[in-house]
């Protein structure tokens, strides 16, 4: 059984709070930095995964289905069509969650908020979409 948008959207922001979670509970954040960057790119991954939780299901509902991975053109071709200001928050939100924090464990707590900002209005924009 298909799981319905709300429950998709549900997933996404779940996802978003375990990026938070993670961070708080293992970030060891100290002046201004969390220090630990193994944490940082867990974090990055998990909140970098569900903004694409969100998206998948909204490129569904507008008949895009891939049965292969998806590449980064084809999220920004989608979004470009829809909405340009989101297509500026996805892109932050790929430069800081998945590559600054998810590879390189960059840990600057105000780099890190910001992705995390740009990544709830991404699935805030998909939910009300």
């Amino acid at each position: 059984m298909r799981k319905s948008k709300e429950a998709h959207i549900a997933d996404a922001k779940r996802h978003i709070e375990n990026a938070r979670k993670i961070l708080r509970e293992k970030g060891k954040k100290e002046d201004g930095f969390y220090t630990d960057a193994k944490y940082v790119a867990i974090a990055g991954h998990t909140a970098y995964r569900g903004i694409l939780i969100a998206l998948n299901e909204l490129m569904k509902q507008h008949g895009i289905k891939k049965s292969t991975r998806k590449l980064m053109d084809d999220y920004r071709d989608f979004l470009a069509q829809l909405d340009r200001k989101v297509l500026n928050y996805f892109n932050t939100a790929y430069n800081i969650l998945h590559l600054d924090m998810g590879y390189d464990g960059l840990g600057d707590f105000k780099t890190v908020q910001r992705g995390l900002k740009c990544a709830d209005i991404i699935i805030n924009w998909v939910e009300k979409n």
